[in-house]
């Protein structure tokens, strides 16, 4: 496989752009968080780091959990690897959209 087949059929354009932009979303909600100092962009931050942890557990879990690993782990390992993702992902959206109507909720408070 060439370079181009790697980029291109093995999504790592899209992965590395999807994690790069999850990383911008983290800082800038950090940073929102610590200068305005509101509550919605703390969730907004820990949402978007949750993503972040998800997209990067989706990613590299099958490189580190082989079969063997997981068979020697056990069957609680095997459903963790399914539900985990899953349950970070579905947390990390949900934290980012409320702490982005928490923030401009916030906002509107303000003025």
């Amino acid at each position: 496989m060439n370079t181009f087949d790697l980029i291109m059929k093995g999504s790592l354009l899209l992965d590395v752009a999807g994690v790069v932009g999850l990383g911008l979303l983290g800082f800038a909600a950090i940073r929102l968080a610590r200068r305005e100092e509101s509550w919605g962009g703390n969730l907004m931050a820990a949402g978007a780091i949750s993503l972040l942890i998800a997209r990067l557990f989706v990613l590299i879990g099958p490189h580190v959990l082989t079969r063997e690993v997981l068979a020697n782990l056990g069957p609680a390992a095997i459903s963790a690897q399914l539900a985990v993702p899953a349950i970070l992902l579905s947390f990390g959206l949900a934290g980012v959209v409320w702490g982005l109507w928490g923030h401009a909720r916030w906002v509107q408070e303000e003025r």
